[in-house]
């Protein structure tokens, strides 16, 4: 044990456990991080206390460049999206941590390469996602990989946000959605669905050059939990005015009044020469939906490195399996091991990145079921309603 402002903190290496802890929440944008922030708080100080690349931000933060970057971004979120920020404030007050760590977990790469954004960096990442819609079914399926301090700080927000007169009058709506959320960030950068009719699950991206002071990915991803259709959530992609400063991609199934269904993903980068998102749709009726950690569409140049490697391994072992036809032949997919460097389903003990979970969307069904060990011989830990409470209201 040691201490973190004045609270023991737990440095036992947990191991993989098999939990998964949600929070039905509703409140303001405040009081729903603030509720957060307290019924984590030891999840939230165990994460921030040994996650190896907040050191990295703070240090970073304690540059002039760095610094700069953060208070213009800070500023352009407070303008843009001040209910957002209101909402980090409120997880930090909750479980009396430092908001300017939080906000680093935000601005992620944008801090974290500020001194070497123009040389190569040798990114990670693991995220494998699949979906297909037929007759029968549609199934959306996603490992969630992220650096092996995430492992155990994680947790399930279901929150129905009432925003406050003078939030609103900033442009904060009603939202209503579930997302998993790494200890202290925000939820929408994972895998989740809002109760509009959306689905999701997102793919971290490493565009070689970044825009520190624009709208981190992480506040985009936020609000997409909002969006009420996808000619909305393609808006919010966009983010006219201002921009993304990194870079996604995000996998999206939209069901509509009636039931009918319609698969997407949309790739998200930086636009180097305007105040925008450069964005790129790509629509699926009968091809199965895969994405990893790489650009397909938008010809943006990408890090070199593990983040590369690893994607290309993983889009391999996936495209060896047949086109999936059913949920079982998506937990297969997000099972596969047979990868001798990197894995779509990564356990390794040595490896930085793991999957710290799997999720599998059935739209039909309605149900997110929630695994820690691989889907195909495990059962979930959690099964989740899908409640789309909108489309039922406008019937």
């Amino acid at each position: 044990m040691r201490e973190l402002n004045g609270t023991a903190v737990c440095e036992i290496q947990l191991g993989r456990r098999h939990a998964v802890p949600v929070i039905y929440v509703r409140g303001s944008h405040y009081e729903v991080g603030f509720d957060v922030g307290r019924t984590f708080s030891s999840i939230i100080k165990s994460f921030i206390s040994n996650y190896a690349n907040l050191r990295d931000f703070e240090r970073e933060y304690k540059t002039d460049t760095g610094r700069n970057a953060y208070d213009k971004t800070l500023a352009n979120m407070e303008k843009r999206f001040p209910y957002y920020v209101k909402e980090i404030r409120g997880v930090a007050d909750g479980a009396n941590v430092p908001f300017y760590q939080l906000f680093l977990l935000q601005m992620d790469d944008l801090i974290g390469t500020i001194n070497d954004n123009h040389v190569p960096r040798n990114d990670t990442g693991g995220c494998s996602s699949v979906a297909f819609k037929n007759p029968q079914h549609t199934i959306l399926g996603h490992t969630e990989d992220a650096f092996t301090e995430t492992l155990n700080h994680f947790y399930i927000m279901s929150a129905h946000i009432i925003p406050t007169p003078e939030d609103r009058e900033h442009g904060a709506v009603e939202e209503r959605f579930s997302s998993l959320c790494y200890a202290g960030h925000m939820p929408g950068y994972t895998m989740g669905y809002n109760e509009n009719g959306m689905v999701f699950s997102i793919n971290t991206l490493s565009p070689l050059l970044l825009k520190p002071g624009n709208t981190p990915r992480t506040f985009i991803t936020r609000k997409l939990l909002s969006a009420k259709s996808f000619p909305d959530a393609e808006r919010i992609l966009r983010d006219e005015g201002l921009g993304i400063g990194n870079g996604f991609s995000v996998n999206m199934i939209w069901t509509d009044t009636w039931g009918d269904t319609k698969l997407y993903n949309v790739e998200v980068a930086p636009d180097l020469k305007g105040d925008r998102s450069l964005v790129h749709v790509q629509k699926y009726d009968q091809d199965t939906l895969v994405h990893c950690n790489i650009y397909n569409r938008i010809n943006v140049i990408e890090v070199i490195g593990e983040i590369v490697g690893s994607s290309k391994s993983r889009l391999k072992a996936i495209h060896a399996h047949a086109a999936p036809k059913t949920r079982g032949d998506i937990a297969e997919i997000l099972s596969d091991v047979t990868g001798k460097d990197f894995q779509v389903f990564s356990m390794q003990k040595d490896a930085i990145i793991k999957t710290i979970a799997a999720g599998i969307f059935d739209v039909e069904k309605r149900t997110w079921s929630i695994y820690i060990d691989k889907p195909s011989i495990s059962e979930p830990v959690a099964v989740l309603p899908i409640r789309f409470s909108e489309l039922e209201s406008n019937k």
